[in-house]
């Protein structure tokens, strides 16, 4: 212990007696601090927005925008618009595609972004049946910066964001609209389907009352066909009765206009059907193509679930064709044998509609069809339906061009006849036999007009019954507990339920050990690494071999100890003044400083020890494997990305380094303790105290004389130290 003792004291006093060599180990205690400071400043927040809203981006929008709901949308605007209040990037809002693309190519951008023309177009493509998926492209310069690729990724996030903001703000809005229509009062406190119910209830009351007329027309023209047979018989003695029979030709007409108004009231009806049944039909038709897209987007093979899904959507498809089927064929019952022409136009869309069921049938029915028979069989139905579509149009018109026409041909025969049948009699005098022959006109007019009355009250009679079924379907709508949790919704607080829709979910982040800076959580692996650089630069400047003292015989361990005291006391004060800059100088967040020193005086001794082993054992040869030991730990440590995204080689050395341990110690006083973490990291560190004393110790002797035969050689060349 002596001997160790006085070696340290003479080492001392030539360091003191000497400038250059003070000033020398002045240089050795500072230097190590200074790369550390200089690495964790230039990592500080290199992914804050202080720091990224640096980094260009060209954005240019060529979007022509759409119209939602008769509204001018725009997306790729509204796009740039929230960009321009979004910091994180340096945005830069180039005047055209040239500019932003050319800028990437010259390198004044990091990236472009470009919002094609028809974006909002393809945004709301699938409110016409079909989905387009709009693409925005992302033009990025790999060439320039190696990182700021991975920093410039945040542009693609932030417009997929916006992009996604934008478009749910705007169906929100739309949806929100909606529902303001749907919760709207009118003046007398009713909701739309309130005041819907009422006034088809009201409809249904006249229509009640139209048929009651109607039935009391139709026994008015049987009893009146029955006066004009007796009145033929009684004819001489009538003329008492003339004035009353005048009288009976006024109501006659007034039944008659009533008549005429009831009728164009059952035309307006049947427009009414119409139009719901084509509503209907257009529904059908746009489920039958969302099937068929799921069916194409399978490719050639649809699995089970799928199959199982499309043969229920068919199963639905089929069920609700039966219904329109057999509402068409009530509304357009009345109309049968009115024109040939019409009547070929109702046979063509029931047989029409048949051909669609029974695709629909096969589809739900058999599970032996394949893909391409199913997409056959979607394909032929969708065609078919838009033609029944613009076939129910064309019998519309023709209802008005033709069977209506007819009605007011009719009506305008009686009306005529009965003015006929009053002029005659008005024009009668005691020569009675000028009566008959009206008689006999207004009788045929009467067989004319019963037979047209029936069938407008048979049409009455089944427009009664579907709107009873329709109220009693909207009944059913208005009492559902859903609908009536809506509309309070709704009505109560629509502003909170477009926010729901547009953010649904809030991802609450809960940061375990948070660390604020990305320079802070990367002091570990900066510091760690100045502290064996600090070592690596002493053992190349200190010789580690002591010269012999007079008067002192020195042994192999007492050299080793004597000259390493040195050493260590320069490691020491290399990590007092790094760990002092980390904490006051720089400020780096530190939950525990005093147990981040002792990290880093342990890791000190560890590494100074360490390396002066090997160098103390294989000199310069200790001294390469030192930096080849340096150069594995700074890739393969884990200081920068993960371990677990590194080779598989480094993984598999990761547990015999060092670096880890040193890192994950002072990370443990840096970001909080977990447990005993912190002192486990320790005594793994303090196995190498063991390696490094038997490198040293041990495996030194047998190469001393292959280290003396080395230097032999290096002096011989005469241009190696």
């Amino acid at each position: 212990m002596k001997n160790i003792l006085k070696i340290f004291l003479t080492d001392s006093g030539r360091i003191f007696s000497n400038v250059v060599a003070m000033v020398v180990i002045m240089g050795l205690c500072v230097l190590p601090s200074l790369y550390a400071w200089f690495n964790i400043f230039s990592n500080w927040d290199p992914y804050g927005q202080e720091s990224t809203s640096n980094l260009q981006i060209a954005v240019y929008s060529e979007d022509r925008g759409d119209k939602i709901a008769g509204e001018d949308v725009n997306i790729g605007s509204s796009v740039l618009d929230g960009l321009k209040a979004n910091k994180t990037i340096g945005w830069v809002f180039a005047e055209s595609k040239k500019e932003a693309i050319e800028g990437v190519y010259s390198g004044k951008y990091y990236a472009a972004l470009v919002i094609p023309e028809n974006f909002t177009k393809d945004m709301v493509s699938f409110l016409g049946g079909t989905v387009e998926h709009p693409a925005i492209t992302y033009y990025e310069n790999d060439k320039k910066n190696a990182i700021a690729p991975k920093i410039t990724a945040k542009a693609k996030t932030a417009v997929q964001e916006q992009v996604n903001a934008s478009f749910v703000s705007t169906i929100t809005d739309a949806m929100v609209g909606a529902g303001k229509v749907i919760t709207a009062s009118d003046s007398q406190g009713d909701n739309p389907l309130d005041s819907g119910i009422n006034t088809l209830q009201n409809m249904d009351t006249e229509l009640q009352i139209y048929i009651a007329v109607m039935s009391s027309f139709v026994n008015i023209t049987d009893a009146a066909q029955g006066l004009i047979d007796t009145s033929q018989n009684m004819l001489p003695g009538v003329k008492d009765t003339f004035g009353q029979s005048k009288q009976m030709v006024k109501s006659l007409e007034t039944v008659l206009n009533f008549s005429v108004q009831t009728e164009h009231y059952a035309g307006d009806m049947f427009s009414l059907s119409m139009d719901a049944i084509r509503q209907s039909l257009d529904n059908i038709r746009g489920g039958i193509s969302q099937d068929r897209d799921t069916v194409k987007a399978a490719g050639d093979t649809v699995d089970a679930a799928t199959q199982a899904a499309i043969q229920e959507a068919a199963k639905r498809s089929a069920g609700m064709l039966s219904y329109v089927n057999s509402m068409f064929g009530s509304t357009i019952q009345n109309i049968i044998g009115t024109d040939p022409e019409v009547d070929r136009q109702i046979r063509e869309i029931q047989s029409q509609l048949s051909a669609v069921q029974d695709n629909m049938k096969k589809i739900s029915e058999k599970n032996d069809l394949t893909v391409e028979d199913t997409n056959t069989l979607l394909d032929q139905s969708i065609s078919t339906m838009g033609t029944i579509i613009t076939e129910i149009k064309e019998l519309e018109a023709a209802y008005e061009d033709t069977v209506e026409p007819q009605f007011d041909k009719s009506m305008d025969s009686a009306q005529n006849a009965l003015t006929r049948a009053e002029a005659a009699l008005s024009s009668m005098d005691s020569d009675f036999d000028m009566v008959s022959p009206v008689l006999d006109n207004y009788e045929n007019t009467l067989k004319n007009g019963k037979g047209n009355l029936k069938d407008s009250l048979s049409t009455a009679q089944g427009v009664s019954a579907e709107l009873e079924r329709i109220i009693s379907e909207l009944n059913k709508v208005r009492n559902d507990d859903q609908y009536k949790e809506l509309v309070k919704i709704l009505k109560e607080d629509p502003d909170s339920l477009g926010k729901f829709i547009s953010s649904p979910v809030n991802l609450e982040t809960k940061g375990i050990y948070p660390i604020a800076t990305y320079g802070s959580a990367m002091t570990p692996f900066y510091t760690v690494l100045a502290l064996w650089v600090g070592a690596l630069i002493l053992v190349a400047i200190v010789h580690v071999r002591v010269e012999p003292i007079e008067g002192m015989q020195i042994r192999p361990y007492q050299a080793f100890f004597g000259r390493y005291i040195l050493f260590f006391l320069v490691g020491q004060i290399q990590t007092t003044i790094t760990i002092l800059g980390d904490l006051l100088y720089i400020k780096i967040q530190c939950s525990h400083p005093f147990l981040f020193w002792l990290a880093g005086a342990m890791t000190s001794f560890t590494f100074t020890l360490f390396i002066y082993s090997l160098t103390v054992a294989f000199q310069n040869i200790g001294e390469a494997l030192a930096v080849v030991i340096m150069v594995i730990q700074v890739a393969g440590a884990g200081g920068t990305f993960p371990i677990e995204v590194l080779p598989k080689a480094y993984q598999v050395m990761y547990r015999f380094l060092p670096f880890p341990y040193a890192m994950n110690s002072m990370r443990e006083t840096i970001g909080g303790m977990y447990g005993n973490d912190y002192w486990d990291y320790l005594l793994h560190l303090s196995a190498y105290i063991v390696v490094a004393l038997v490198i040293g110790l041990v495996l030194g002797k047998p190469f001393r004389s292959l280290n003396r035969m080395i230097d032999r050689s290096k002096e011989q060349a005469e241009i190696m130290l």
